[in-house]
């Protein structure tokens, strides 16, 4: 199913992050059908040297594998027919939609307010 469908004739300079995603998530899929693919797996996250990049990697293979496992049809296939169209997307986001902007959301980001600062940023022992 996942050689069918992606092949591993892949480079690592050509990999994106989109597409490792992508394919971790069919690896999963595939692992839960029973055509587990340990190597390949290890293969993509090799050309992710960074510790996020590879969390997401795997956090998309995991969400692949237990979608396979949670499909209630028996057939592998039909499973796999279920989860991942025929040029290899998944039909369903592989990771929660929350997750890839919850950087964007950490206050160390954002610019700093404005303004005199309100009661409530004070600590308690500077507000008598």
């Amino acid at each position: 199913m996942y050689d069918r469908t992606f092949g591993t004739d892949w480079e690592e300079a050509d990999l994106t992050r989109e597409a490792a995603i992508d394919r971790a998530f069919a690896l999963g899929v595939a692992a839960g059908c029973g055509s587990a693919r340990p190597e390949e797996l290890d293969r993509i996250l090799e050309a992710f040297p960074g510790a996020y990049e590879r969390s997401m990697i795997e956090l998309a293979y995991d969400e692949g594998r237990t979608k396979a496992l949670e499909a209630p049809r028996e057939e592998p296939e039909a499973v796999w027919e279920e989860l991942v169209d025929g040029v290899g997307t998944p039909r369903t986001p592989p990771l929660p939609a929350a997750f890839p902007g919850a950087l964007s959301e950490l206050t160390v980001t954002r610019s700093p307010r404005t303004g005199p600062p309100s009661s409530l940023d004070l600590p308690r022992f500077l507000r008598k």
